[in-house]
């Protein structure tokens, strides 16, 4: 695939120059102007269109599987009043839909806890196999309350607060609101998993894949290893 390299190369030099307009007609472009198109040119002249456009999507594929590992798949995710255009889709649906998709493992961080019908997803996937990890605020007493309430018949949660420090903050918390799936799916938000976290206020957050939410994983694990978290036993 030499020629379809050497088309992304061209395409990539000729992209910050101001005299080429590759969406102009071809007289205009300034395209047939450049030294490197007239050579390039002269190596792709074909009377058979399907090898034109075999050797275009072979460009393609090229560029594509070079940018893969910059891009970010990112969704925003929105708790809404009703009557607010359908911009974001809404944290709930969200939830459950990233919650119901687990395989392996859930990472919950929630500085407020509560939702009853959340804690039932995830009893649920944790009743079909899926590791559950809830990280909570030591100063709210969650992790308990959790601990306490989750249905009986089902593998409990691993539950975690963090940790009273001598150095740390006066007043400090565990703040965060993600939930991570699998460690490649993630949701960042404002929003308290709280009945009105997920239904009456306006919350706004992020749904990500790939390396940030591989980097998340790396963050809970360091956590847990230098003990800024602790477990919480039944």
């Amino acid at each position: 695939m030499g020629l379809a390299r050497d088309l992304v190369e061209l395409e990539a030099r000729l992209r910050d120059r101001d005299d080429v307009d590759l969406f102009a007609p071809v007289e205009r472009s300034g395209l047939l102007d450049t030294s490197e198109s007239a050579s390039m040119l002269g190596r792709i002249r074909s009377t058979d269109p399907a090898s034109v456009m075999r050797l275009c999507l072979q460009a393609l594929r090229i560029q594509h599987e070079e940018l893969r590992p910059k891009l970010l798949d990112a969704e925003l995710v929105a708790t809404l009043p009703p009557e607010t255009p359908g911009i974001a889709r809404p944290t709930e649906r969200v939830v459950q839909e990233m919650i119901d998709g687990a395989t392996t493992e859930i990472i919950l961080l929630g500085y407020e806890l509560t939702d009853r019908n959340l804690i039932g997803l995830l009893a649920a996937a944790g009743s079909r196999g899926t590791g559950v990890i809830m990280i909570c605020d030591r100063a709210r007493g969650t992790a308990q309350r959790v601990l306490e309430s989750w249905p009986s018949r089902t593998p409990p949660p691993r539950v975690f607060h963090d940790r009273e420090r001598a150095e740390g903050a006066p007043y400090a918390s565990m703040h965060a609101k993600c939930l991570l799936i699998d460690g490649k799916d993630l949701l960042v938000t404002s929003a308290n998993f709280t009945f009105h976290g997920l239904h009456g206020n306006i919350e706004i957050g992020v749904r990500l894949g790939g390396a940030p939410a591989a980097e998340a994983r790396k963050i809970f694990s360091h956590l847990v290893e230098s003990r800024v978290l602790e477990e919480v036993s039944c």
